[in-house]
């Protein structure tokens, strides 16, 4: 009996089994950088000779389903608007662009930070 892959080397000079060899490097590199699952088919169709005899059409089709990378979740923060933000648009800047303080409404955090606290 002839071996499947020497027939498939065959078909249009091998360019199935080049399609096939190519296809599936690329799913072992996908399933390596997503560690998901992948696959690769490879379907052959055998078509008779109109009015019957020995002679036969071979059709090959190779596919791939290639795992895909998530994108990961991203924290937002929504205005009254319902606009999106990285920022909480509610909350002050801790920081200005020197490396400054932000101004708090307090210079320095003396009594007046204290007593509410304590009240």
């Amino acid at each position: 009996m002839r071996p499947i892959t020497d027939v498939l080397r065959d078909v249009r000079r091998g360019r199935a089994v080049e399609q096939a060899t190519r296809m599936t490097a690329e799913v072992v590199r996908a399933v390596d950088e997503t560690g998901k699952p992948g696959e690769l088919t490879i379907k052959i169709k055998v078509k008779p000779e109109k009015g019957g005899g020995s002679q036969k059409t071979i059709t090959c089709e190779v596919k791939s389903k290639k795992p895909e990378q998530d994108i990961p979740e991203a924290v937002f923060f929504s205005d009254p608007d319902g606009d999106l933000h990285r920022t909480d648009p509610a909350q002050s800047e801790m920081f200005t662009e020197a490396g400054k303080s932000a101004p708090t409404g307090d210079a320095g955090g003396g009594p007046t930070r204290m007593a509410a606290r304590a009240g």
